[in-house]
């Protein structure tokens, strides 16, 4: 062997010769930057998917919200109107309902009256002088009250007999056994037609169901009002970021305003209310008025859920910016 393949040979086996440690180092940094560039990937990509479950349940929330809120709006508008007496008096003061009720008992006492030999003065004097509105006003509160449900025709007959005795005096009809047979058959059809022209049709039968579900209809108020507060400081106690929590709360509460105005929207521009069927004008009226009252008071929350999704809105988009900015 030559001289110089064998200092080569020394060159090649002595500390000439490629470092094989630092070659190894390389590739063991390069292996540790690798596990941790994707280290760091997956905890970016944990990350993301906790995010997206969090969103996703907070959405969940916010459509929990939507309808507590819109059913809260909806039993509480009833519980104001279809239990409360004041209401649907309003409603009878309002529509002229007791002028009407006693046009149509005047009517009607008046054929009544030449069936059975009464001039018809008689029967516009009595219905004028008697206070149909007292005896309207007495039937829904005690409707109300739950005590009866009936038309009480004690003080009706009492008067139209003092009024009889009055026109036969008048008169100077001598009253037979005959007489006050007739007499009394008379008083007994007027009784029949008053109480067809004082109570109200389907309310005699529903007045226990609301003297019964009073407590209910409190404790379901109650319990939706409690559960859409809770739900509000779920949201409001558990997000860092102040954007989010509003965005939350408006989505529940734009939620329930919409759900809120599609309901008597659609009654009310369908006109079914006013196709319904009833034979006489005053109860037609009230039926028309005093459910289209229960839709009108459905807007009035609708605007205020849509009076506070407007706030929430306001404040999310503010706070974004801040975000944004920042």
């Amino acid at each position: 062997m030559s001289e110089l393949e064998n200092k080569n040979l020394l060159d090649t086996s002595s500390g000439n010769a490629p470092d094989s440690k630092t070659q190894y180092g390389d590739e063991a940094e390069y292996s540790h930057e690798e596990q941790s560039h994707h280290g760091h990937g997956e905890h970016h990509r944990r990350h993301r998917r906790r995010s997206k479950i969090k969103s996703a349940l907070y959405y969940m929330l916010s459509f929990f919200l939507a309808a507590d809120l819109f059913f809260l709006s909806v039993f509480l508008v009833v519980f104001l109107t279809v239990f409360q007496s004041d209401h649907m008096i309003g409603i009878m003061r309002s529509d002229g309902y007791y002028s009407m009720v006693s046009s149509e008992l005047q009517s009607r006492m008046e054929d009544l009256c030449d069936a059975s030999g009464f001039n018809r003065e008689f029967a516009e004097k009595f219905v004028k002088g008697y206070d149909t509105k007292k005896a309207v006003e007495d039937y829904v509160s005690s409707f109300y009250n739950g005590n009866t449900t009936l038309v009480d025709t004690t003080a009706f007959k009492q008067e139209l007999y003092s009024a009889v005795d009055r026109y036969t005096e008048e008169k100077n009809i001598e009253v037979s056994d005959e007489t006050r047979k007739n007499i009394s058959y008379f008083v007994d059809e007027a009784a029949q037609i008053y109480v067809d022209q004082i109570s109200i049709p389907f309310f005699s039968t529903i007045a226990n169901y609301i003297e019964n579900t009073r407590v209910t209809m409190n404790i379901i108020i109650s319990s939706l009002a409690v559960f859409g507060l809770v739900i509000i400081g779920i949201i409001l106690f558990t997000n860092n970021y102040r954007h989010r929590r509003y965005r939350y709360l408006f989505i529940g509460f734009a939620g329930a305003t919409v759900c809120s105005a599609i309901l008597p929207a659609f009654v009310l521009i369908s006109g079914k209310l006013r196709k319904v069927n009833l034979t006489d004008r005053s109860l037609y009226n009230l039926f028309v008025d005093y459910f289209s009252s229960i839709f009108y008071q459905m807007y009035i929350w609708t605007g205020i859920l849509f009076f506070i999704s407007g706030i929430l809105i306001y404040l999310y988009i503010r706070h974004y910016r801040r975000v944004l900015n920042s």
